[in-house]
């Protein structure tokens, strides 16, 4: 049962390489958005609320078997709140990376794919990421490096059903 008035973070990691962005199809079996689409990524423990990032590298080593050596300019770039009533406070930290090849790990939480912005509008993403990915791309596109601060969002719910993710500008 959830708990009201709790915290839970996770990270969800988009990779990029030239016009293509690495996005998981997550698993069958999976008790949360079974078969949906979303970024690699997951729980970020307690004990690691201090470093956010190592968290990230954790999960991304876990699930996928990169490590920090493996990906350039991995930046956190947007995290957005979500306050469902009578639910956790959920927090989503979006990362983005570069790889050098766009090499497909297995993933151990289902099954990894290269997909262009085209292909992105043909499958089913989860409501969340599929409000971020354009901007985390713009983000990208506008600031490879991952120099400009990380932009706050909300997710705003109505009952169970997302209405909108409004994001704080610059």
């Amino acid at each position: 049962m959830p708990t009201p008035n709790a915290v839970a973070l996770y990270t969800a990691t988009i990779f990029q390489h030239r016009d293509r962005y690495l996005l998981l199809q997550r698993a069958s079996a999976k008790r949360l958005a079974p078969n949906r689409w979303t970024g690699i990524g997951g729980r970020v423990e307690p004990d690691e609320w201090n470093d956010l990032r190592a968290a990230a590298l954790r999960e991304l080593r876990e699930e996928i078997g990169l490590t920090e050596r493996d990906i350039t300019h991995f930046v956190l770039r947007r995290v957005l709140f979500h306050n469902r009533i009578n639910e956790p406070i959920t927090t989503l930290l979006y990362f983005t990376g570069t790889l050098a090849e766009a090499i497909t790990p297995k993933c151990t939480e289902g099954a990894l794919r290269w997909l262009t912005p085209e292909q992105m509008a043909a499958v089913d993403i989860i409501e969340t990421t599929r409000a971020a990915l354009p901007l985390l791309m713009q983000d990208l596109a506008r600031d490879p490096l991952g120099q400009e601060p990380v932009r706050l969002g909300l997710a705003d719910y109505r009952g169970e059903a997302l209405a909108q993710v409004l994001w704080g500008g610059l």
